[in-house]
């Protein structure tokens, strides 16, 4: 499947404008069966969560999401997408706006709004750790 994965990805480079593969991938990301966190396991959060800020330090407690100063941030230590973490090698970052429309979406269910979210930078492309700032 890894092979695959990233032969997809290496046709979408060559193929696609970044804006394309973005709106792709990150549609994808919605949908991601391999998700950490689930929808299920966020409306019980959101649910349980007395206001924006309970939840946000919910999240902090149960997930990946850090609290920097005044922002927040989703970090990864290593990839964990089960489609190409075997062998990273030859991966295409193009796959990681997989995971910035996983965490707009998981942000958009806790929230109830559409929350900005920056990829700052990625394992894929050559960064020590994933890092997603959370535009809130």
């Amino acid at each position: 499947m890894g092979v695959w994965v990233k032969e997809m990805l290496r046709n979408l480079d060559e193929s696609v404008d970044l804006s394309i593969r973005i709106k792709i991938m990150e549609a994808c990301g919605e949908k991601c069966p391999y998700t950490h966190l689930t929808d299920d396991r966020l409306y019980v959060i959101k649910e349980s969560s007395k206001d924006e800020c309970d939840f946000l330090k919910k999240i902090c407690d149960e997930w990946r999401l850090k609290k920097e100063g005044e922002n927040y941030y989703v970090i990864f230590d290593k990839c964990y997408c089960p489609l190409v973490n075997d062998d990273l090698h030859g991966a295409s970052s193009t796959l990681c706006y997989c995971t910035l429309g996983n965490i707009k979406r998981k942000f958009a269910i806790g929230l109830d709004r559409k929350i900005d979210v920056i990829m700052e930078s990625n394992i894929l492309s050559g960064g020590k750790e994933c890092r997603f700032l959370i535009k809130i």
